[in-house]
């Protein structure tokens, strides 16, 4: 018999990415040590977005009497609940099989939990769902509730990277015009390989901005004053997430990261002068506008 094919989730096709993340041994080991500094014994978690079950399991490991965690697929649900088993931990851990949002309609969730974990994050932190889960956060939390992580932060730099550019667009070929297609272009940010890519930085790093699930402002339209320290051709803004997990830190900077970058581009390529003055400006979706001052 096959035993593969008796899996509940046989079949299931999900993102290499996944793959990537669980085998990336520095998220890991932050994520534990953050998860054993913080003394869970005992305690109530509500985690959002399971996955295969790693952080549920720590934090069972650790030592929490009870660990509510939701995935909204079913099947890596599923997956979920027999990977939990086979490690002994399905006393503890309640997979749910829907969004947080909707296991909060249902009341499967707890109110005021102990801690509320979450690692819904992508490229350049929104892309995931960030703003409906921090909504369900702050309506489970309670004033004593931990949320991990607890801050995280958007740094960023202006930068010349045709490559990335032209990922997401496209002017003459062939000696015709089809700009007509970058009605179609990607106007917040998309993800682009460290390994890939070599930006050449205009800028110094800007913190773009700063993410608490338990602030109401967090999303709301920044805008920064850049001094450009080289001259050049800037056709976007490169950036990464710094995730605070306590005194650990989740960062998508290094190249050895399983998180890629993001590049939020210009609608169109705009020359800076190194020592000029600009504002860059960044909606909740993570467009970005660049103006001279």
């Amino acid at each position: 018999m096959n035993q593969t094919a008796s899996l509940p989730c046989a079949g299931v096709k999900v993102p290499e990415w996944h793959f990537r993340m669980m085998r990336d041994n520095v998220r890991n080991a932050s994520i534990e040590a953050a998860i054993a500094s913080c003394n869970v014994v005992e305690k109530t978690i509500v985690e959002i977005g399971t996955g295969a079950g790693l952080p549920a399991m720590l934090f069972a490991k650790y030592g929490a009497s009870r660990v509510f965690t939701c995935e909204m697929n079913e099947r890596v649900a599923a997956a979920a609940r027999e990977i939990i088993r086979t490690n002994g931990f399905q006393g503890r851990i309640a997979v749910i099989a829907k969004s947080s949002r909707q296991a909060i309609l249902d009341g499967d969730l707890p109110s005021a939990p102990d801690i509320i974990f979450t690692e819904t994050l992508d490229a350049g932190v929104v892309g995931e769902g960030y703003e409906v889960i921090s909504e369900d956060i702050r309506k489970i939390a309670g004033p004593a509730t931990v949320v991990m992580p607890g801050l995280v932060r958007q740094v960023g730099f202006l930068c010349t990277d045709l490559r990335a550019f032209e990922q997401n667009s496209v002017f003459y070929e062939c000696g015709l015009d089809l700009s007509g297609f970058n009605l179609f272009s990607k106007r917040s940010y998309f993800s682009v390989g460290k390994d890939l890519h070599d930006p050449t930085p205009l800028s110094p790093l800007i913190l773009v901005r700063s993410y608490d699930y338990l602030n109401t402002s967090s999303l709301d339209p920044v805008e920064h004053q850049v001094v450009a320290h080289s001259s050049g051709i800037c056709h976007g803004m490169m950036s990464y997430f710094e995730a605070h997990f306590g005194q650990f830190l989740v960062s998508s900077r290094e190249r050895g990261s399983h998180w890629s970058m993001a590049f939020h581009p210009l609608l169109e390529p705009m020359p800076v002068e190194s020592g000029r003055h600009y504002f860059l400006k960044a909606d909740k979706s993570g467009s970005i506008g660049l103006i001279s001052i």
